[in-house]
């Protein structure tokens, strides 16, 4: 059908209706098919315009891009509009797209035409021509392009009627129901097979969606616990964690049941599958020749109906054309299938080289992990070693602390005794003055508690050696014996403290007693006629020495306490800040990296915070030891002495009922005794007071570095689990690899058998079921 400058321009200005950005001013400007495939695209969803190579301005590429317009308008037509098939078989296409005119643009124009006026949904695109076109012309052209289109629509629509009466008239009924039935069984077999890959692809991709939803459930189960346990304080955290464990143990017992119930079915499965694959192997033998022997009548059938059809229609040109063009069309489609079979064996390749891969890197995890197993048992047996000898260097450490400080207690107390033991005859025999009174102060009293020193020394030794039973059984007798020299040596020491403290105070009071002067006189005439050596003067006593000293002492020693106070919470804030400053640190660090490498980065910094506060429970614990010991040591004081106290009470009422009221000499010494037990006691209630605010103290930090490390430790075990699920879902997903891959390669192996299936329809169906014949 020849087109009219006019019918040219009409098809041109319709063809501009599909594209905003791309015009055409003549049919030249569609010889490289680029408009056309807009035209196409929206005309057909399924149509890929991928192919066209806009780019590239060559005379092959204009060719290659016509073709590929070429086939989909074919494709189009048969599918949706079987009535232009004779008119989309342009017969001279070939040298159109060899060498492309206005004629030939036009038959492809007028063919695309005709599919959107007269297809399904030809109300889109008449809307869009009374919208987008005005010109009386162009739209009365348009309308007789779509009368003769339909013109011809009908008259083939009645040759093929003809042609199909005069068939059936000249061949056999029996050859025509046969043929028609073969046609119907080989659209059956077609369908079955989209059938079956479409099931495999939509439970692939069933199984990737389930993986996927279960990872990124529990990437957001990580991450909410995680901004729990960052946001929340330790209490929640501890709950939110025991919740995700019960959780997490529930999950573990549903999937042990679930495993459970799989095997049984899997066993039942393989039974009934053993019984029924002898007769599923005859009856697909028997099934394959009845096909064969079905396909090949089917093939000799179709080879007399086209026999017969040559003979009828051996002068017409146009049907051995139209014939040629399909088996063209059929060799195309077959390409395609070679392509699609040839990208499906290449995909089966590299999920064999994946699974290989994985199978690779699990066994190199599980390597590793044999490997920091043995290391972290090696670590474990040489930190306890290590944990002993610290804890035998601590006690002989603190040993040697309180040998020192006894030490240095007992020269103040030694000076202090030698100074009031010397008598005023001694004093003026011998002289009395500085040089004298420090050469004197250097000899100090035998040390009481060398021979306890020692002793501990001895028992922290035995304790840590390994001997026989009889050897033990001595060690356990001398360590009693020791025990008990130590108790009578402590009982000793308590004895001659409680002198000192007497005897400090006797003196304070007796120079209190003299005052100022009285006492200056009294020691110039105690030292030597003629002496150069001045103590005292009337101007500088000694009471207000004494006074200054203790009053410094004190003074400098409550400095002395707090600073150390200040200074232990300074190093307990500053461990707290360096531990939260290496756990975000870590977390920062962990967010940049791969889920294992996160892990193991956050298992490495809890080790090393637990080891932290591992060391600050020892140290927590020793100084709550010893304030305990000393808190109990004053306790026993304060029940001596109060036991003291209530005796002299008793002999102090005795005597006033004796004395009618008035109190003689031995009343006066046992009042101002009680009085003296009444000091003391108010000053072992101080100690005892402060001894009690420490153990609180400690007991608050031993419980919160106690707390910590549980919390630690259970957010270890849980990370522990969380690696081995997800162990467990690389393993799964390993094997799931490993049989989606045997199962696709298995029809390989089966054309490699004498038993495989020759036939069309059995490796199709050998490549569906995928089932290994033994």
């Amino acid at each position: 059908m020849p087109f009219s400058q006019g019918a040219q321009d009409a098809l041109v200005q319709w063809a501009n209706t599909f594209s905003p950005d791309r015009k055409a001013e003549s049919t030249e400007d569609l010889h490289d098919g680029v408009l056309l495939s807009y035209i196409l695209s929206d005309l057909d969803a399924t149509y890929d315009p991928s192919e066209i190579d806009t780019q590239d301005d060559r005379w092959l590429t204009y060719k290659k891009n016509l073709q590929s317009i070429y086939k989909g308008l074919v494709r189009l037509v048969n599918r949706d509009v079987p009535e232009l098939t004779r008119q989309a078989r342009i017969s001279d296409f070939r040298a159109i797209a060899s060498d492309p005119d206005a004629q030939g643009i036009c038959k492809i124009l007028s063919v695309l035409f005709a599919v959107a006026m007269l297809g399904s949904n030809n109300e889109r695109f008449v809307t869009r021509i009374t919208k987008d076109i005005t010109d009386s012309t162009v739209l009365s052209q348009l309308q007789r392009i779509t009368l003769e289109m339909k013109t011809l629509m009908d008259e083939a629509a009645g040759d093929e009627d003809a042609d199909r009466e005069l068939a059936n008239d000249t061949r056999d009924p029996d050859l025509a129901l046969e043929e028609e039935n073969a046609e119907l069984h080989a659209e059956l077999d077609k369908t079955k097979k989209r059938l079956a890959d479409a099931t495999t692809r939509l439970e692939n991709l069933k199984v990737s969606y389930d993986d996927l939803t279960d990872e990124t459930t529990k990437v957001h189960e990580e991450l909410e616990a995680f901004r729990t346990a960052q946001d929340g304080t330790s209490d929640q955290v501890i709950r939110s964690l025991e919740a995700r464990l019960r959780e997490q143990d529930e999950l573990i017992l549903r999937h042990e049941n679930q495993a459970e119930d799989d095997r049984e079915a899997r066993a039942k499965l393989t039974h009934e599958n053993k019984t029924l694959k002898v007769k599923a192997d005859l009856a697909d033998q028997h099934s394959d020749e009845a096909n064969e022997l079905r396909f090949r009548v089917e093939e000799l059938t179709r080879k007399a109906n086209m026999a017969e059809r040559y003979k009828q229609k051996l002068g017409a040109q146009s049907d051995l054309q139209k014939e040629m063009e399909n088996l063209i069309y059929e060799k195309q489609q077959l390409q395609q299938d070679l392509v699609e079979f040839e990208k499906l064996l290449k995909r089966n390749k590299a999920l064999e080289d994946t699974n290989e891969q994985y199978a690779k890197r699990m066994h190199d995890y599980e390597v590793n992990f044999i490997e920091m197993d043995s290391q972290r048992r090696a670590a474990q047996a040489e930190m306890a070693h290590l944990k002993d000898l610290i804890r035998t260097q601590e006690a002989q450490s603190q040993a040697d602390e309180r040998f020192i400080t006894e030490l240095q207690e007992q020269l103040n107390a030694g000076g202090a005794n030698s100074g009031r033991n010397r008598t005023p005859d001694n004093e003026t025999a011998t002289g009395f003055n500085l040089e004298e009174e420090l050469e004197n102060s250097k000899e100090v009293a035998p040390n009481l508690s060398v021979e306890l020193t020692r002793l501990k020394a001895e028992n922290n030794l035995l304790r840590n050696s390994v001997g026989s039973t009889p050897e033990n059984a001595r060690l356990r007798l001398e360590l009693e014996e020791e025990r008990t020299q130590r108790k009578r040596l402590q009982g000793d020491y308590n004895l001659c403290f409680e002198k000192q403290k007497v005897a400090e105070r006797d003196f304070g009071e007796l120079i209190k007693a003299m005052g100022g002067k009285e006492y200056v006189r009294y020691v110039n005439s105690k030292l030597p006629v003629g002496g150069k050596i001045w103590w005292l003067t009337p101007e500088y006593h000694s009471n207000e020495i004494l006074t200054n000293l203790k009053v410094n002492l004190e003074k400098v020693n409550r400095e002395l306490e707090a600073e150390r106070t200040a200074a232990r919470e300074l190093r307990d804030r500053i461990a707290d800040q360096d531990r939260a400053i290496l756990s975000a640190q870590t977390d920062l660090s962990a967010v940049e990296k791969d889920s294992v490498a996160a892990l193991e980065e956050l298992k490495q910094t809890d080790q090393l915070i637990s080891a932290s506060l591992r060391n600050d429970l020892d140290a927590l614990r020793l100084e709550f030891k010893s304030s305990s010991s000393d808190n109990d040591e004053n306790q026993r004081a304060l029940v001596k002495a109060l036991l003291e106290k209530d005796t002299l009470r008793k002999e102090l009422d005795t005597l006033k009922e004796q004395g009618g009221g008035e109190l003689g000499p031995e009343a006066l010494k046992n009042a101002e005794k009680v009085k003296q037990l009444r000091t003391r006691l108010q000053e072992r209630n101080e100690q005892l007071e402060k001894a009690e605010r420490d153990k609180h103290e400690l007991q608050r930090k031993l419980k919160a570095s106690q707390d910590g490390s549980a919390a630690l430790a259970e957010k270890t075990h849980l990370e522990t689990k969380l690696r081995n699920l997800q162990r467990e879902n690389a393993l799964m997903s390993t094997a799931w690899y490993d049989l989606t891959s045997r199962l696709q390669s298995n029809h390989v192996v089966l054309q490699r058998r004498s038993e495989a299936p020759r036939s069309w329809i059995g490796k199709q169906r050998q490549m569906v079921n995928a089932t290994p014949r033994k």
